[in-house]
């Protein structure tokens, strides 16, 4: 029986935070969901673990996995698309942890012809490393938001007050603002049939850098589908991790060259330009 949300989470060997999203996910007020991993080439103990735990968990899940060959996030997430049943499809990446609320609110405001979008809530090192799969079972994102504010106040994470969620919808008709940019591959949902009107994720970005989720977007405004974006309601947590620097040159010149064209419906998608 088909699901009324494919969750699609962007995945590479880290097997405790998969297993503490897990735990996430068994406390989600929204139940009617299967998970769907998009693996880039996961070690083959990994692969065994996910295969225990496909077991054990509460909800379906399916695991899309290609050889290591490099980081190819477009590429495996494509292919999880492919593997989705669900027409209403959710991306998050494999080091964040959903709100318990995530998919009740992807839900709430799912809209044809319409990215939903959401921020991240930057852990602190501490918090990060403190982690387990115990403690988040145990509710321990419940617990720190003090702490995770006092971080942003002292200006050692940026964006912490993205934890404070409104939950009255008399406050978030006043204070929330609608935006209607800002695509985050680590926390957005969209009906399926949209997102193959631009042919899914451009495979051509092969460097974890700028350019894949911003190129998404990019192609969507091409066609009239626009991001809203709703802060302070579809709260993900991020780990705490240094972002390293690379070479951009090539993810800005697809972007640019996608831009030049005008191009939507990219020939490096889900079905290939030989295909078409």
């Amino acid at each position: 029986m088909n699901k009324s949300i494919s969750l699609i989470i962007a995945f590479y060997n880290d097997i405790l935070w998969l297993e503490m999203i897990f735990e996430q996910l068994k406390k989600q007020t929204f139940k009617d969901f299967e998970v769907v991993i998009a693996d880039d080439g996961s070690r083959e103990d990994v692969v065994q673990r996910i295969m225990q735990l496909k077991t054990e968990m509460p909800f379906p899940i399916k695991h899309v996995w290609h050889e290591d060959l490099g980081w190819r996030k477009d590429i495996i997430l494509n292919k999880a698309v492919v593997a989705s049943d669900a027409d209403y499809l959710v991306f998050i990446d494999g080091d964040c942890l959903p709100h318990h609320k995530f998919l009740e609110e992807h839900w709430k405001y799912r809209q044809e012809g319409v990215v939903v979008a959401g921020r991240r809530v930057p852990l602190t090192k501490k918090i990060t490393e403190s982690l387990s799969v115990k403690s988040v079972a145990d509710g321990v994102l419940s617990r720190i938001t003090l702490q995770t504010l006092w971080a942003g106040i002292k200006k050692e994470e940026r964006h912490a007050e993205n934890i404070i969620r409104i939950t009255s919808p008399l406050l978030r008709k006043l204070f929330l603002k609608q935006r209607t940019h800002g695509l985050l591959g680590c926390n957005f949902g969209m009906f399926k049939s949209d997102l193959l009107k631009v042919n899914g994720f451009d495979e051509r970005y092969l460097i974890p850098a700028t350019g894949e989720d911003t190129d998404l977007e990019a192609r969507l405004n091409r066609i009239g589908i626009y991001a809203h974006v709703y802060k302070h309601v579809l709260t993900m947590f991020h780990k705490h991790h240094h972002r390293k620097k690379v070479d951009e040159t090539a993810n800005l010149e697809v972007l640019q060259y996608n831009k030049e064209h005008n191009i939507s419906y990219t020939p490096w998608g889900i079905v290939k330009q030989a295909e078409n």
